[in-house]
């Protein structure tokens, strides 16, 4: 070597749990030929799980060591050259190590001309054959190694100028880089050194083949398969032609291994990137002349309706419009617990999503806002009537009206689902076939079972809203729930977190729940309840009243018979129906005491309580709740910490009367049942709506790399190419 300054060289290794290779690969290049301080030796480590970076770490303290945001190969070398010292700059597989002349041997090979941009020797295999000596074109817009798999016999012992270098061990002169960009990241691996040549020779720089710089490649130490191998190579053929040969892509199709051994399933994977490839790429004209052909192809593999949704999962990764979504409940003209619980989805949802909510009945967006205090003002309503439930003159939608005897009327919603990107279901119509791209089925509880039409099994996603209702759900409807997302409760003035002094109570006993025709809330037996306390104990109940809250429709014979109940006892029971936000927060803040009987004497699952909004609402204002031991309740109430389970009347007038009699013991359990009803609220259900929604925007709105674990369990899809 000259006595003269020699230029720096920096060697950029990208790493994904190559624990196993890397000692050899980072030592074969201390043992080059060059001063160790002219080296600057990069890892940038791609999120691996073997521990390799702190080994490299601690091993190699001289070893600068990266780490990249998301395991992307292409990404990772981009972040090694911003972060690159040398004049030139290697790309090193982790698998593969180099003779001590490696680098004496190609960096005069740039003295031949300023536009050579890279230059690389023979890399070989363990065994002596030959990996690469660049690369060559084949036909039908294939690429291939020079020689790969052949004895090294001495047929490329002659410099050559190459179209391409394979990139497990290639160095680069930094203007080249520098003048070319960034590496395409949406190549994510493979190919991504085919396309980065073109760009090169684009801008006149060359490559050229040395053969005395010799490279050992094991092969295996980056890459997380075979079968993701191959996905890439064919999934990256496509994306190389959408961006610089489009008036090939439509033949490519015919010939490449997706097609010809049928698995259209990974091909239409590949379809979202290679669109946006195509349409970002290319001038207008060019597209208007190939994206007509191109969808005409793959529909008659795919079909009209699946080549749309492509299409418009297509405006959404190129940032034209927001993911569409549509939330249907067929009793949101109501007010309820589920209504109020897909309301505020909607709400949390808004700013990032344009959101529609479906009903079957009349109702406006002010007054979805004023019954549960909420802001939906980017929101819309869309009201789809259902005739089959219009003729029989009833508010309520019944899906058990619908047997196999009759057409289901809600192919209606079926059909409206697919203006849609996502498609929720919020109110557990079984009925309702998703057509959507992406799909999620709400249940508040399995109400039916497996009957005629049942199309839960078809969602993207089953979101339960209690550890009792997913118990159901796998036992009635044999079907594991995706996720578990509790209601948001949040309702009054939120308590600073010093202010530990209880809420100012009054003599009062609150129940919050439908007056259903059914009688399912109990309100009658509440009543017989109260009528008993104040039988056995007038004194001690003596100012104290029971108010029963809850919605109605306009015709209520149950709702009736309670008013007849009330007046017949002479008791100080007020009824109060479809009243406001406004004042139900007033009447939790007065009330000491909260009942909640669902589910008492009965034996239909679905006639418990699934959750309990109403009796969160209670704690969380300090009322001390006595609940029905049953469905979600426990889930809710600490027993004889926050509040009290019980399983009869006469355990409810028992301890109301203790209660009753000892105001001095309420504190405590006041306080208690405040904190527990805070692990409810509306911040915790926001942070967990956007753990479910937060990847399925980003999925639907960018690429993502597919997940190993499943192309693992593909069969192999490459034929050798001859």
């Amino acid at each position: 070597m000259s006595s003269s300054p020699l230029p720096r060289c920096s060697f950029i290794i990208v790493n994904y749990n190559g624990l196993h290779y890397l000692h050899s690969c980072i030592e074969s290049v201390y043992r080059l030929d060059y001063p160790h301080d002219r080296l600057d030796v990069i890892l940038v480590d791609n999120g691996s799980q073997d521990d390799s970076l702190a080994i490299v770490e601690q091993d190699f303290p001289e070893v600068r060591c990266f780490r990249n945001h998301r395991n992307n190969f292409a990404g990772a070398l981009n972040l090694g050259i911003q972060e690159a010292q040398g004049d030139y700059i290697a790309f090193l597989n982790n698998d593969a190590q180099l003779h001590r002349d490696w680098l004496g041997k190609l960096l005069p090979g740039f003295k031949r001309s300023p536009k050579i941009g890279a230059v690389a020797g023979k890399i070989r295999f363990l065994d002596g054959r030959i990996n690469s000596v660049g690369h060559r074109r084949l036909r039908n817009h294939y690429w291939a190694d020079i020689g790969y798999g052949e004895v090294d016999q001495g047929q490329y012992d002659q410099p050559q100028e190459v179209e391409g270098l394979c990139w497990a061990a290639t160095l680069f002169q930094r203007a080249c880089l520098q003048d070319v960009g960034e590496i395409d990241e949406e190549f994510v691996m493979y190919f991504e050194d085919v396309e980065y040549s073109k760009r090169c020779r684009d801008r006149g720089w060359s490559f050229h083949y040395i053969p005395g710089a010799i490279a050992d490649h094991q092969v295996g130490g980056s890459s997380t398969g075979s079968v993701l191998t191959e996905y890439f190579c064919n999934r990256n053929r496509f994306l190389y032609l959408a961006k610089h040969e489009p008036e090939h892509l439509i033949n490519a199709l015919t010939t490449s291994v997706f097609w010809i051994e049928q698995h259209y399933d990974l091909l239409y994977d590949c379809l979202p990137v290679i669109l946006k490839k195509l349409l970002t790429e290319n001038d207008p004209k060019t597209v208007k002349s190939i994206l007509p052909k191109l969808c005409q192809k793959l529909q008659k593999i795919y079909g009209a309706r699946d080549i749309d949704k492509l299409l418009a999962r297509l405006e959404v990764m190129l940032g034209s419009r927001k993911i569409s979504l549509a939330i249907y409940d067929n009793s949101l003209h109501f007010i309820g617990g589920g209504q109020r619980y897909l309301a505020t989805l909607a709400s949390v949802l808004q700013d990032k999503f344009e959101i529609t909510l479906i009903s079957n009945r009349p109702v406006k967006r002010e007054e979805l806002e004023q019954w549960y205090g909420l802001d939906l003002s980017h929101c819309k309503i869309r009201i789809i009537p259902l005739p089959f439930f219009d003729k029989r003159g009833s508010d309520i939608i019944d899906s058990t009206w619908v047997t196999a005897e009759t057409k289901n009327p809600f192919d209606a919603i079926a059909l409206a689902s697919k203006d849609y990107d996502v498609f929720i279901n919020a109110n557990q119509v079984t009925k309702v076939v998703p057509l959507a791209p992406i799909s999620l089925f709400f249940c508040h509880f399995p109400d039916t079972h497996r009957e005629a039409y049942f199309a839960a099994d078809r969602y993207s996603f089953l979101v339960s809203n209690s550890e009792y209702t997913s118990q159901w759900i796998r036992k009635r409807w044999r079907l594991n729930p995706t996720t578990l997302l509790y209601p948001p409760v949040e309702i009054g003035p939120k308590p600073e977190p010093a202010n530990t002094k209880p809420l100012p109570k009054e003599n009062l006993i609150l129940a919050v729940g439908r007056f259903e025709p059914g009688g399912m809330k109990k309100q009658q037996e509440m009543i017989q309840a109260f009528q008993r306390l104040y039988s056995a104990h007038p004194q001690t109940m003596e100012g104290w009243r029971l108010v029963l809250v809850g919605g109605s429709p306009k015709k209520n014979s149950y709702l009736q018979g309670l008013e007849k109940q009330i007046q017949q006892a002479e008791l100080p029971v007020e009824l109060e129906v479809n009243i406001s936000l406004e004042r139900l927060q007033r009447l939790y803040q007065k009330a000491a005491l909260f009942w909640h009987l669902c589910g008492l004497e009965e034996t239909h699952p679905e006639r418990f309580e699934h959750f309990g909004m109403a009796t969160v609402e209670a704690m969380q204002n300090s009322c001390i709740p006595l609940v029905f031991r049953g469905g979600g309740q426990p889930e809710i109430v600490e027993a004889g910490e926050s509040g009290f389970l019980l399983e009869s009347l006469d355990e409810l007038v028992q301890l109301t009367y203790d209660l009753c009699l000892q105001p001095e013991t309420w504190p405590p359990l006041q306080q208690a049942a405040r904190l527990r009803g805070e692990c409810f609220s509306r911040e915790r259900f926001e942070e967990e709506v956007w753990q479910l929604f937060g990847p399925i925007k980003q999925e639907y709105s960018q690429v993502q790399l597919p997940d190993p674990a499943q192309m693992a369990k593909r069969p192999t899809l490459l034929r050798e190419l001859k």
